[in-house]
């Protein structure tokens, strides 16, 4: 499998990843930290440390997951076999 990761097309599927794996975390931080402060009605200014530490392990955990269901078309696309069929 490293050796596949080594290729241009294995470059490209890691740059993918890393792409999916931002936009998740932005979009996953926002939900989850907007959520807490709208559906509690307590702004962030009040929040303790361990309410900080845990939304930001839910919202890490829920990016990971959606990063991998994300780039599985993307491991097909350029990892996948190469034939002369369309």
């Amino acid at each position: 499998m490293r050796e596949k990761l080594r290729t241009p097309e294995g470059k490209k599927f890691i740059l993918a990843v890393i792409i999916v794996f931002l936009v998740a975390v932005t979009v996953i931080s926002n939900v989850t930290f907007h959520g807490v402060e709208d559906q509690y009605n307590l702004p962030m200014e009040e929040w303790t440390t361990s309410m900080f530490f845990i939304q930001g392990a839910w919202a890490f955990i829920y990016s990971l997951v959606f990063t991998v269901i994300g780039s599985l078309p993307f491991a097909f696309w350029f990892l996948g076999p190469k034939d002369d069929r369309g």
